[in-house]
């Protein structure tokens, strides 16, 4: 089997069902249901992987942006701390669902349906001002460590639709083989946003660039930047983080050296048409998950 070939059943292979999108849409709209009863809520939208088309089979949560007006999470002329609205949208939640795992996981409030295998992520913001050409709307969101940043979804995914489209699709379903690594590498975390980002306005799959080499490029500027903070290439976001600790980074880092060197091995392999040993570089990159 030719590498190209491998991966583009892959990628069909790791594409989301309908039926998993309808059930996380389902579940989000009675989230919104709950917030809209109990708190001032200005809009929701979904954000993340489902709302940029890059979310995978089985392992990518549906992210939804709850909006609040100011006062909900205001304490005099100040806001709380981000800490203390997550608890108090948490703690709400869980009263409305009952019987469902609700937690907090960093910058967002998790409601775990389907046992856990239908994941909504609820992203509480407030707005902050317009921003951009097209008066484009930026949020204060948390930032996980108490304190609130500043993030702009709609101008992100504008951004991230034009890259691909300049990639002739590419980026997308490299992003989405990516998140195939990180899923089959169990534990390993990497911001979707912070990847995506980070590969489009770097240009990494714009060109005559098979999957293979887009990847082999994916994971060696990873490396090359030691997974460090990315300052917002359009600049409303401040710096994003592919990781939330140190633990976390060292674990990515060691993972994505990995990678790279043997997606090297991989695309030499192929280039001297050793198709066997390519596939199984590939193999060793994905753990077992390529083939």
């Amino acid at each position: 089997m030719r590498v190209a070939i491998a991966f583009n059943k892959l990628s069909t292979a790791i594409q989301p069902t309908p039926s998993g999108i309808s059930k996380g849409k389902l579940h989000a709209s009675s989230i919104k249901a709950r917030l809209s009863n109990s708190f001032e809520v200005s809009k929701t939208r979904f954000i993340g992987s489902t709302a940029r088309d890059t979310a995978i089979k089985g392992t990518s949560d549906v992210d939804l942006l709850a909006v609040f007006k100011r006062g909900e999470a205001r304490w005099g002329n100040q806001l709380v701390s981000s800490d203390t609205f997550i608890q108090k949208i948490r703690d709400d939640l869980n009263a409305r669902f009952r019987a469902t795992t609700v937690r907090r996981d960093g910058q967002a409030v998790v409601v775990q349906f389907g046992q856990g295998s239908e994941p909504v992520d609820v992203v509480p913001a407030i707005f902050h001002e317009f921003r951009g050409g097209l008066g484009s709307p930026v949020y204060l969101i948390p930032d996980g460590k108490g304190n609130w940043m500043e993030s702009a979804p709609e101008i992100h995914n504008a951004f991230l639709k034009k890259s691909n489209e300049g990639s002739a699709g590419k980026l997308r379903k490299t992003a989405q083989l990516m998140k195939h690594w990180r899923a089959a590498r169990q534990g390993i975390r990497l911001s979707s946003i912070y990847l995506e980002l980070l590969l489009a306005s770097q240009k990494t799959c714009v060109g005559a660039k098979s999957y293979a080499h887009c990847l082999r490029d994916a994971f060696h500027l990873l490396r090359q930047r030691e997974c460090r903070g990315l300052h917002d290439p359009l600049g409303v976001a401040g710096t994003l983080h592919a990781v939330q600790t140190q633990a976390q980074a060292d674990q990515l880092v060691a993972a994505v050296n990995y990678a790279a060197d043997h997606a090297q091995r991989a695309v030499e392999a192929e280039s001297r048409g050793d198709w066997k040993e390519a596939l199984r570089q590939w193999n060793i990159v994905f753990n077992g998950a390529f083939l």
